[in-house]
C-alpha cells in the first residue's frame, strides 16, 4: 500500500482535508494507524492530535507494475510535501521515503549539497556563531579574576573591591545570601560560590542593600530583591551597550579567543559537519570536516583506500582521481606532515614554494622555466629524495628547472652545475666553475 503522510500530530477534526482528497478521487485514509473508507470515517476529537495518511494505491509488487508504482509514488510525494510511505500489508513493515534532503521521520531538512556548504569562507558553510573563524572572543574568567590569591575586598577582581563602594556592596549582599566572606581569598571560595560571582545567580533573588541620599541630604539604605547578574554577564552587557571606545578597550583586556562552542573549532555550520564520506569496503564513515583537518599523508591514505559502488562510484570517479593526484604531488614534494587546514601565514618560505611547485606539477604545463630558491630547506633526507624525483619529473615532461641550492644531493642530481663564489654576499658573485655534475665533482680546484 502506498500512503501519503499528509498530517502528523495535528489537532482538529480535519473535515476539509477529507473533502478535498475525496474530490481528487481518494476515498481511503489511515487515521491514527487504522484504515477507513470515506463512508465510515471516525469522528475525530477536536482537541486531540491525529496522524492522517491518504491511501494512494494498493498493489502487488510485480515486474509489470513498475509504471503504476512510480506514478503512485509521485502522487504521494506531491500530496505529502515530498514524503511517501510503502506499507507491506503482509508483514506490517513500513518504509518511509523522502524526495528532499530531509529526515523522513523528524522532517529536519537542509539545502542541496554544494561545494560552498563545506567552505567556511562562504556564508553558506560558515558557522553562524563564529562567522567561520572557529573561535569566539569571550570574557575569560582567568583574566577577569586577575589576582585569585587576593580576596574580593582586597582586589581579586579590578573594580569590584572595597574601594568601589557600589559594586563591592553588591558582592557583600551576594556573600551574605550564600554564606561566605568577601575577605576570603577568591581561590579558596567554594566552586559554586565562584560560579555565582562570575556568572550570576540565575533566577534566585538576592536581597541587595543600596545606599541613597534623601532630599534632606541624609543618607539612607534601600533594599531591593532581584537576581544577581554576575560579573562576566555585567562585562558583556557593558561591552555590548557602550558607545565609548575607551570603555571597550578597557573591557577588552578581560577577553580571550576560545574555540567556538557550537562548531568546536571546525568553522563549519552543523549541516556541513553532519555530511560523511562512507567507504563501502571498510564500512567506515568519516565527516568531511575531519578529513579536512587531517595531514596530507593521512588524507592520501583515505582517498587511495576509498571504495565506492554503483552510481556513487561513477559520479565520484573523476573527482576522487583528481583529489588523489593533487595529494600525491603535495606528498611527493615533502609536505606530508602539513594538515589541510594549516593557515597560509604559518608556512615557511620553503613550504609555500613547494606547494606552488606541486600545483605546477598538477597543471601539466610544458615549456616553462621554474626558478627555485633552496627548496630542500628543512626536509628529511627521505623527503629530499622525493623532491629531487619531482624536479626530475618536471624536467622530463619538457620544462627547465633552475635551482639555487647548497644541498649536496641536489647538486649531484643536477644536469648542469654553476658554482658561484668564492665567498658569500659581497665576497662572491663570480663563476668559479661550471659543467655537468659528474665532471664538476672531479675537479680539484672547484
Amino acid at each position: 500500500m502506498i500512503l501519503a503522510p499528509v498530517l502528523r500530530e495535528r489537532k482538529g477534526e480535519h473535515g476539509e482535508l477529507f473533502e478535498d482528497m475525496q474530490a481528487r478521487g481518494y476515498v481511503r485514509f489511515r487515521i491514527d494507524g487504522a484504515v477507513h473508507e470515506i463512508t465510515d470515517l471516525p469522528k475525530l476529537k477536536k482537541n486531540e492530535k491525529h496522524d492522517i495518511d491518504v491511501v494512494i494505491d494498493r498493489l502487488k509488487v510485480r515486474p509489470e507494475m513498475g509504471q503504476r508504482l512510480a506514478e503512485s509514488f509521485e502522487a504521494a510525494l506531491r500530496f505529502a510535501d515530498g514524503r511517501a510511505i510503502a506499507w507491506e500489508m503482509d508483514s506490517g513493515q513500513e518504509h518511509l521515503f523522502s524526495a528532499k534532503f530531509a529526515c523522513p521521520i523528524c522532517s529536519y531538512s537542509l539545502a542541496e549539497l554544494e561545494p560552498r556548504l563545506f567552505s567556511f569562507n562562504s556564508p553558506a558553510g560558515a558557522c553562524p556563531s563564529c562567522d567561520g573563524l572557529g573561535e569566539v572572543t569571550v570574557f575569560d574568567p582567568e583574566r577577569v579574576v586577575a589576582f585569585p590569591s587576593l580576596s574580593l575586598a582586597s582586589g581579586a577582581i579590578k573594580g569590584w573591591d572595597r574601594r568601589n563602594a557600589y559594586t563591592h556592596s553588591m558582592l557583600e549582599s551576594v556573600a551574605r545570601h550564600y554564606g561566605f566572606d568577601t575577605d576570603t581569598p577568591f581561590e579558596q571560595l567554594a566552586p559554586e560560590h565562584r560560579q555565582v560571582l562570575l556568572h550570576g545567580s540565575g533566577e534566585t533573588e538576592i536581597a541587595f542593600v543600596y545606599a541613597s541620599e534623601a532630599a534632606s541630604g541624609k543618607k539612607r539604605s534601600v533594599k531591593r530583591s532581584h537576581p544577581f547578574e554576575g560579573i562576566i554577564p555585567s562585562f558583556e552587557r557593558r561591552y555590548r551597550e557602550t558607545d565609548s571606545v575607551a570603555v571597550r578597550e578597557d573591557l577588552a583586556r578581560y577577553q580571550a579567543a576560545k574555540p567556538c562552542p557550537d562548531c568546536h573549532g571546525t568553522r563549519l555550520r552543523r549541516e556541513a559537519r553532519h555530511v560523511k564520506l562512507v567507504d563501502v569496503a571498510s564500512g567506515t564513515a568519516r565527516p568531511i570536516y575531519e578529513i579536512a583537518h587531517a595531514t596530507l599523508r593521512e588524507a592520501q591514505q583515505v582517498f587511495d583506500g576509498l571504495r565506492l559502488q554503483g552510481a556513487k562510484a561513477e559520479i565520484a570517479d573523476k573527482v576522487v582521481r583528481e583529489i588523489s593526484s593533487r595529494l600525491k604531488f603535495l606528498n611527493d614534494v615533502g609536505l606530508n606532515y602539513l594538515s589541510l587546514d594549516r593557515s597560509a601565514d604559518t608556512l615557511s618560505g620553503g613550504e609555500a614554494q613547494r606547494i606552488r611547485l606541486a600545483s605546477q606539477i598538477g597543471s601539466g604545463l610544458t615549456g616553462v622555466m621554474y626558478v627555485l630558491d633552496e627548496p630542500s630547506i628543512g626536509l628529511h633526507q627521505r623527503d629530499n629524495d622525493r623532491l629531487i624525483a619531482t624536479l626530475k619529473h618536471l624536467r622530463d615532461i619538457g620544462n627547465s628547472v633552475l635551482v639555487v641550492e647548497h644541498d649536496e644531493d641536489m647538486i649531484r642530481a643536477a644536469d648542469h652545475v654553476i658554482d658561484m663564489g668564492p665567498g658569500a654576499g659581497v665576497h662572491g658573485g663570480r663563476v668559479i666553475a661550471q659543467g655537468a655534475s659528474r665532471t664538476y665533482a672531479r675537479r680539484p680546484n672547484r
